[in-house]
């Protein structure tokens, strides 16, 4: 009985969390922070990822490309400077960040109304970078980039990156382009690992313990993601025992294994919000897309609600 009731405050707890986050949303109005109102600087947007992996079978070819436009009071015409840094996070290699590159001004294109570019960085030019061979470079490793902008206004310099950007520009609103991380891994068809599945868990997934399942058991549509031939999604519904909220989940297939992309539920208990992180990485063969199983971590961090960290895996069965 105090199980019960200890389980009944949390529901009563995160309930409540979630009206005050849904509360006060209009429908009917648009959003309510614009950039001009935001009184913001200046910030590259990103328009199109052209390709946000680097391919470990064409390493000779393989690149990082992607659009941005700048956004500021004039369309970007008050940006004098980009600013790419990087850094490589390896199994074998560790380089900290340092300059790449700087692209002035004079170098701009026009994209749509606004001044942008289209860039390309090849892994090649990394591995020069950082003086690396092929054999240092691991399935996994990741190479960071971090996007900074100067402007000049007034006849005065102002640079902007994710350091000194709030979440709301760096969010989905307005989609900044200040850091991605591009990844090493082994690329897949469009029509591998995409079409119906069935959601299951393996050994029941510990149901008793947490709040039930977290995202609901049954069909999902898997589809790939622009710019990362080996990234897959499904949309499904998170705690849908409990408080049903709308829920996109994102896993990487990199070359053997697959991993969980962090999931933000939104919602929380008053102390932040629940999120299920990635638990160890799980085998897969990419020349069979008939089982996937995705190790995860619910309540990785658990947004005030008492609930410990809690393993599970998820069971992915082709139809």
């Amino acid at each position: 009985m105090k199980k019960l009731l200890n389980m009944q405050k949390w529901v009563w707890a995160l309930t409540g969390a979630l009206l005050v986050m849904t509360a006060c949303r209009d429908e009917t109005k648009g959003p309510v922070l614009t950039f001009e109102k935001a009184t913001i600087g200046a910030y590259p947007k990103l328009v199109e990822l052209i390709t946000g992996e680097y391919d470990l079978q064409n390493v000779g070819t393989t690149a990082f490309q992607y659009k941005i436009a700048f956004v500021d009071k004039d369309k970007g015409k008050l940006v004098t400077k980009y600013i790419i840094e990087a850094s490589y996070d390896g199994e074998n290699v560790q380089k900290d960040r340092a300059l790449y590159k700087e692209i002035e001004s004079s170098q701009f294109i026009d994209v749509g109304e606004n001044k942008g570019l289209e860039i390309t960085i090849p892994l090649t030019d990394i591995m020069n970078f950082f003086g690396l061979n092929e054999s240092d470079l691991v399935a996994g490793d990741q190479v960071h980039f971090f996007h900074t902008v100067v402007i000049n206004d007034g006849g005065k310099e102002y640079s902007y990156s994710a350091a000194n950007s709030s979440p709301t520009v760096r969010g989905r609103a307005f989609q900044a382009f200040f850091t991605y991380s591009v990844k090493l891994t082994c690329p897949l068809d469009d029509n591998q690992f995409v079409g119906l599945y069935n959601l299951e868990y393996a050994d029941d997934a510990n149901a008793q313990q947490g709040f039930d399942y977290p995202f609901l058991k049954g069909e999902v549509m898997l589809t790939t993601i622009p710019g990362s031939s080996t990234k897959r999604q499904f949309t499904t519904t998170w705690l849908p025992n409990a408080f049903p909220l709308d829920a996109l989940v994102v896993f990487d297939i990199v070359c053997d294994v697959t991993v969980f992309e962090t999931f933000d539920s939104g919602a929380g208990c008053g102390n932040g919000n629940i999120i299920i992180g990635p638990g160890d990485p799980a085998p897969i063969d990419i020349n069979d897309d008939s089982e996937i199983r995705i190790n995860i971590i619910d309540y990785f961090k658990d947004g005030g609600c008492g609930v410990p960290q809690i393993p599970k895996t998820i069971i992915l069965t082709k139809k």
